[in-house]
């Protein structure tokens, strides 16, 4: 009986613990911010387009240009990796402007209304649309940065909260290294999305 449960606790270290160790330690070095400036020497606009281009091949290129534009000049402006935030659209909405959930999640980013009144009125915006690509990008770009200094950074904790709240964050928190458990504990939503807005920014980082 000692031996089989010596086994069980073996695999469920070495496939629930090391691994995911490895990739949330690789993670957090890629999101330190003097190795990921806001333009590394491979980054550029072109680069950027053409992410979008592929997440949405239905986008004319004037859409294109337009969202890769809003998405520079708010990542710059509230200091957010721009390949991250364009992860969560390609995540959210694959860029469809028109986007909307069935919990009522508007828009590129997928704001809910909540988030969107409450960032806004930190913005000092009296007015503002979500369904607008000009402002939801500003208020799920401000967000995204209100998120990155919440948590120090971490991409993992930033993501699960952008996705399903502070408590989904603390719960990847609390069991980051063992993912069999982050598994069983959390919203199975929000531990695929975190592993889909990383290989997004992967793709975006390494291949375009």
């Amino acid at each position: 009986m000692k031996k089989i449960l010596l086994i069980i606790f073996a695999i469920l270290f070495l496939c629930g613990g090391v691994l995911p160790a490895v990739e949330d330690y690789m993670d957090e070095v890629a999101n330190r911010k003097e190795v990921l400036t806001f333009f590394g020497k491979k980054d550029s606009p072109e680069k950027l387009k053409k992410f979008i281009a592929s997440t949405n091949r239905k986008l004319s290129d004037a859409d294109v240009s337009r969202f890769s534009s809003y998405i520079l000049t708010y990542s710059k402006q509230y200091d957010v990796d721009y390949k991250l935030v364009a992860a969560v659209i390609a995540q959210e909405s694959r860029f469809k402007a028109s986007a909307k959930s069935r919990v009522g999640a508007l828009g590129l980013m997928q704001v809910m209304p909540s988030t969107g009144k409450s960032v806004a009125q930190k913005l000092k915006l009296p007015q503002y649309n979500l369904t607008d690509p000009k402002d939801n990008i500003q208020i799920g770009v401000k967000f995204i940065s209100m998120l990155y200094h919440e948590y120090g950074g971490d991409i993992n904790l930033m993501l699960a909260h952008y996705n399903g709240g502070y408590r989904q964050a603390e719960l990847y928190k609390t069991f980051r290294y063992f993912e069999l458990l982050r598994l069983i504990t959390m919203k199975y939503e929000t531990f695929d999305y975190v592993k889909k807005v990383k290989a997004n920014y992967r793709k975006i980082s390494r291949e375009f």
